[in-house]
């Protein structure tokens, strides 16, 4: 049964986003909800630069032949889209590892260069199951903030930490307190899965004692792994208790063989880089879907659809007022103008059947005192503010 909390029609009701037949489980944008997702994106840009990460974009398709050495052929083919192109076989990517993997080989590679840390916004595509989606939570095409990092053994475990680290600071900054890491292991007795034993309790034994180091408890999941090594997946709960797989560290010493990456040590010597695969916010549909059924139109007010919505009390400070969102535009904040002849509390009642973080109310006064009103909608408090010192112009 779907509610009013439920994220699709929170989407629906604030026109953020769409599914359409034409597209079963392909999420149509609108306006508002790119606001949301470029928001988080700007924010993801800028603490991954603060954090030594290289910023790239590989190709949607690429030679299925990639595909087929990764092994992705061999164990997630079922979930992956194929064409043809001039008679070559190519498959949109479900995820953007072979993308890193050609742009770490593209030059030799020293030591010095290490850890190297590559992160993309990566459009991916995946066959989902139809009975399985789910609008945002599951979708078959949805962007994911993906980063592969090559290290030495030696820097391995000091990366993980690194990346804990982090997700702890984007999820503090998204305000989500509700989640916890579990380590996804492989299936006894079950052969799906690409390296030895030895490789495997290597990998476990690195994102155990970061979980250790880093104060964390161990909830150990047999059977989630993916094919290629074990992984620390961050569950979120949402507000109705459910929890959803978001946030994922996984130690890949597979692809690095498979692919003949190396890079040159101190002595000159071919070592091959151990291969970090990660993701914070995840599927970034998925956590908009998480954001929007936690917060509902109280969204934070970095990445709020519309910030502030201007009142004009009457025609007379229509000028006043489109003068106050100019300026809020050329400032790179989301602001609408309702310069209607409504009275005042038609124009609130309104504005609360939208999704509105702020009011700016004006009349003569505020206008000759060139004064604004400020009204955060979800609280019932009011306050008054010097106009050119809010702007920033005194």
């Amino acid at each position: 049964m779907i509610n009013e909390f439920d994220h699709r029609v929170l989407g629906a009701k604030y026109n953020l986003f769409s599914f359409f037949e034409e597209g079963p489980g392909f999420p149509v944008w609108h306006e508002g909800g790119l606001r949301i997702k470029n928001a988080l994106i700007e924010y993801w840009r800028k603490v991954h630069q603060a954090h030594g990460y290289k910023e790239i974009q590989s190709p949607i398709l690429l030679d299925k032949e990639l595909w087929q050495r990764s092994g992705h052929c061999d164990y997630f083919e079922e979930n992956m889209y194929f064409s043809s192109i001039d008679k070559r076989d190519f498959a949109i990517k479900p995820m953007s590892c072979p993308g890193a993997i050609l742009v770490f080989k593209q030059k030799k590679r020293s030591h010095v260069e290490l850890p190297l840390r590559l992160c993309e916004m990566g459009y991916v595509h995946r066959n989902e199951n139809s009975g399985s989606l789910h609008g945002l939570m599951r979708a078959r095409a949805f962007v994911q903030d993906d980063a592969h990092i090559f290290c030495s053994e030696y820097d391995l475990l000091s990366e993980i930490k690194n990346i804990i680290q982090l997700i702890h600071v984007i999820m503090e900054h998204c305000g989500l307190k509700q989640y916890h890491f579990e380590l996804s292991l492989k299936a006894e007795g079950k052969k799906q899965y690409l390296g030895s034993d030895d490789d495997w309790d290597f990998a476990q034994q690195k994102l155990e004692e970061a979980l250790i180091e880093s104060g964390l408890p161990i909830v150990k999941r047999l059977g989630e792994a993916k094919f290629y090594g074990p992984s620390l997946d961050l569950q979120i709960k949402d507000v109705h208790g459910r929890s959803w797989q978001c946030s994922s560290i996984q130690l890949d010493f597979n692809l690095p063989s498979r692919f003949q990456l190396h890079y040159f040590d101190e002595k000159g010597e071919r070592k091959i880089p151990y291969m970090l695969h990660r993701a914070i916010y995840g599927s970034l549909e998925r956590f908009i879907g998480i954001m929007l059924e936690n917060y509902g139109k109280d969204l934070p007010f970095w990445m709020h659809p519309m910030q502030y919505k201007i009142l004009s009390i009457e025609s007379a400070v229509n000028e006043y007022a489109e003068e106050i969102a100019k300026e809020l535009q050329s400032k790179g904040y989301f602001a609408a103008l309702d310069l209607s002849n409504r009275p005042l509390k038609e124009k609130i009642r309104r504005s609360h059947e939208e999704i509105v973080h702020s009011l700016i109310i004006v009349g003569k006064r505020e206008m000759e005192e060139r004064k604004i009103v400020i009204k955060e909608m979800r609280g019932s408090g009011q306050k008054e503010l010097n106009w050119e010192e809010f702007s920033g112009k005194s």
